[in-house]
């Protein structure tokens, strides 16, 4: 009975024990499933041949082919206005018209100004011989002048100008330019006595200017000023200012070719006249689209008269301002290009279109230099997904400084710090293409037939000092396999052409985790 009984005790704990080691073995089983991860079909991939075209891929500015600014003419009238800013064109569609009456007097000003310049600049040649004893002879007479008129003021007041802050200015100008003087202050507030306003006091100083250097520019006209000298009794304080400020015009001139600053003037004139020819038959005819393009700016409206200034534009009329002229005289800043530039330009955009092709420029970096080529095609992505046709029209020489990243570098294609400038030509871009904004630019670079390839996607890379790396299935034992790998050609989007490490058929892991491991078992579902 008692062996019965220590059987059955036996028998009993056995059974505990291999209840335990059961349970043990599912929660073992359970937990060991649970870390594995699980590799659906699709998942897995295998490397396989096929055709690869390597691409370079960056990102292009847009700018400007080439412009068509038309110019119009002050004071012609605008009959119709046919496009709106932003409106695509065709070549030989009609964009305005205009009424013609005017035109012809327009341009006999023109020529007539052209003229008055270059008569100036002959005049300036027949008599420059004599311009050192004249200047000479000046000086002469001021200190004569001077002398006389300290003679008979003595000690008396000067008169009282009217309080103006814009007279003041003026009158600071050109008592500076006369030298300070006590002669010097009584004669400019004897004259801003007597004018009273700005427009008078302008009036009468470009008449004494008028008779000496800037005679040709500003037009003066000597006998208008002896009435007002007569009308003021002023003579000898009259000549006595119109000879300091020449002579403190000669003194500023010093340097300055006067040669050149009238054949410029002279030139400057005939090319004002040329152009003004020119917008004058185009507005006779109607402005016709000379090419494909978009249109950017429009500073005319319908059924009105143009103004100069009216779109914000100085205008070409005002010639030199007297009042800032002698100011600059004063103050020594003087800008003699700045003022013969501005003497006779009138050209003012009343419309601007941006011809077709449009370019876009990039950076190249200094692996990719010897992969790109003159004429080489393009593909170009626009914002709104819409692809063009380009190529390539200009590769730099010579390289800069750049800050540009594009993909080809990420991928190990090239990039660097310094770069060379590359511009591609966008024959028939749209709306789309924007100057000024950015475009994706596509650059097949090289094809290959026939090569091993795996995924994109399936590279991993833990640094850049261990390389890349995918992870082989290993079906038998259910595990995956570290396998560094060396890569060729990139099609800048799928695939790796893989030139080491892997054969063809081999099943690789297609995305995979972060948490991967080398020797890692796998659940296949």
């Amino acid at each position: 009975m008692k062996k019965s009984l220590k059987n059955k005790a036996l028998a009993v704990v056995a059974g505990v024990i291999i209840l335990a080691l059961l349970s043990a073995s599912v929660v073992y089983a359970a937990v060991s499933n649970r870390k594995r991860p699980e590799l659906a079909a699709d998942a897995i991939t295998k490397v396989d041949r096929g055709d690869l075209t390597s691409v370079y891929t960056a990102s292009a500015t847009v700018a400007s082919g080439r412009q068509g600014a038309f110019q119009i003419l002050d004071g012609t009238k605008v009959t119709s206005v046919l496009v709106r800013v932003g409106d695509t064109v065709k070549e030989g569609d009609l964009l305005a018209t205009f009424d013609a009456d005017g035109l012809d007097q327009m341009l006999r000003i023109k020529k007539l100004e052209y003229e008055a310049a270059r008569g100036s600049y002959q005049d300036y040649l027949a008599g420059a011989a004599d311009a050192p004893a004249q200047a000479a002879a000046n000086k002469a007479r001021i200190a004569e002048l001077e002398a006389k008129i300290a003679a008979q003021q003595g000690g008396g007041s000067a008169a009282q100008a009217p309080q103006n802050t814009q007279l003041d200015s003026l009158k600071s100008s050109i008592a500076k330019l006369l030298g300070n003087t006590r002669i010097a202050n009584r004669m400019v507030d004897t004259v801003f006595a007597e004018s009273g306003t700005v427009g008078k006091t302008v009036s009468f100083f470009q008449n004494l200017l008028g008779g000496g250097l800037f005679g040709g520019l500003l037009g003066g006209s000597m006998g208008s000023m002896t009435s007002m000298m007569s009308s003021m009794g002023m003579g000898d304080s009259m000549e006595l200012m119109q000879l300091k400020l020449q002579d403190s015009m000669s003194g500023i001139m010093d340097g300055i070719s006067m040669d050149s600053m009238y054949k410029s003037l002279a030139d400057s004139a005939e090319s004002a006249y040329l152009q003004a020819e020119e917008a004058a038959a185009l507005l006779k005819e109607g402005w016709t689209a000379q090419h494909d393009g978009i249109i950017r700016e429009v500073n005319i409206v319908e059924g009105e008269v143009y103004r100069d200034g009216q779109q914000g534009q100085s205008p070409a009329s005002s010639g030199i301002n007297v009042t800032s002229l002698l100011g600059a005289m004063a103050g020594g800043g003087l800008d003699m290009g700045s003022l013969l530039g501005g003497l006779f330009s009138n050209q003012t955009s009343g419309m601007v279109v941006e011809y077709y092709p449009f370019t876009a420029s990039f950076i190249l970096g200094k692996y990719d230099i010897a992969k790109v080529a003159l004429d080489q095609r393009v593909t170009v992505t626009s914002v709104s997904g819409a692809q063009f046709e380009a190529f390539v029209s200009f590769i730099s020489p010579v390289a800069r400084e750049s800050g540009d990243i594009n993909i080809s570098s990420l991928m190990g294609a090239g990039g660097a710090a310094r770069g060379v400038e590359a511009r591609i030509t966008i024959p028939q871009p749209d709306k789309s293409i924007t100057i000024g904004l950015d475009v994706d630019v596509t650059i097949e670079l090289e094809t290959k037939t026939g090569v091993l390839r795996i995924p994109v996607e399936s590279v991993a890379i833990e640094d850049e000092t261990s390389g890349y790396y995918v992870y082989v299935l290993e079906r038998v034992s259910r595990t995956i396999k570290k396998q560094p790998v060396t890569m060729g050609l990139f099609d800048g989007n799928s695939y790796y052409e893989v030139t080491g490490g892997l054969a063809e058929g081999t099943e690789i892991v297609r995305a995979p985790l972060r948490a991967m491991k080398d020797g890692q078992k796998v659940k296949l579902v």
